[in-house]
């Protein structure tokens, strides 16, 4: 995990499943999450954002992301919001418990490791395949 300093505070530069760059404030870090959440340490946030479960939204238009994961029976939690135009940043991560579990900030579910399908794969299937090109464009072969 790479970190730089911006105005003399520590910055952690991370990477999520949907978003490429996500910032996590040491300082936000340490006296945030650490303290009201020391079930968390960056490797369980970093994993979290490289392999989720599931990634909601409260709707459309929300600016927050809502990140999950199952690790060992026990469901996390990472939120970030945008920061500046394609960047986010790490605002908590937590341990979701039973009274936190499916409420209204699972409206809109914008990702799923179970149904998602990169369109990268998809593209690299139909690369060579000569029989799409025929059905694709009605040629005759």
């Amino acid at each position: 995990m790479n970190h730089y300093f911006e105005d003399n505070l520590k910055v952690f530069k991370l990477e999520g499943k949907l978003h490429k760059k996500i910032i996590l404030y040491y300082a936000n870090y340490k006296n945030h999450i650490k303290v009201r959440h020391p079930e968390m340490t960056m490797n369980k946030i970093e994993e979290i954002l490289n392999e989720p479960d599931y990634v909601y939204k409260q709707s459309r238009n929300s600016t927050i992301f809502y990140y999950e994961k199952n690790i060992l029976d026990e469901t996390y939690r990472v939120v970030i919001e945008t920061y500046k135009r394609h960047v986010k940043h790490v605002i908590t991560a937590y341990n979701v418990t039973a009274e936190k579990g499916f409420t209204v900030k699972h409206v809109h579910c914008v990702y799923d490791k179970d149904t998602f399908i990169d369109y990268e794969d998809i593209k690299k299937g139909y690369e060579n395949d000569m029989n799409y090109f025929y059905e694709l464009f009605n040629i005759a072969e």
